[in-house]
């Protein structure tokens, strides 16, 4: 029977598959490690090629998928689960090379870097503290 796709398309046989995932399981063992974990280096290497291209859209994709902070956290538990999800959001971004570290913190920090930070009242706390001791 004669092959159905059309011939822009191309179909890979068991046998090539199977070929290729046995050689990345031999990698694998001999590194000591998984064949998930290399795949998940390859995925991740190629994205940092893409990334490198001016082509915004894929950092686009990406930072789609930050993280939502609820609009009430109800435990203290829900708030540790978000900065958890938010540090390891944060630094896929920094590893993949879709932000610099200063984007990063500008993306995450509550007031702008031009805007010169201002202590209210410090002397008296520190004045207190000093009091009782």
């Amino acid at each position: 029977m004669p092959n159905q796709l059309s011939p822009s398309k191309r179909r890979q046989s068991l046998a090539e598959h199977e070929a290729v995932l046995s050689a990345l399981a031999e990698i694998a063992r001999r590194e000591g490690t998984t064949a998930m974990a290399l795949l998940r280096r390859a995925a991740r290497q190629l994205v940092r090629e893409k990334a490198s291209a001016p082509d915004q859209s894929l950092r686009a994709l990406v930072l789609a998928k930050a993280p939502r902070m609820p609009g009430r956290f109800k435990t203290p538990a829900q708030v540790a689960r978000f900065k958890r999800a938010q540090r390891e959001f944060d630094q896929v971004l920094l590893d993949l090379g879709l932000v610099s570290p200063a984007a990063l913190q500008r993306r995450n920090s509550v007031a702008p870097a031009s805007r010169p930070v201002r202590m209210i009242d410090f002397h008296s706390v520190h004045a207190s503290a000093a009091v009782g001791r």
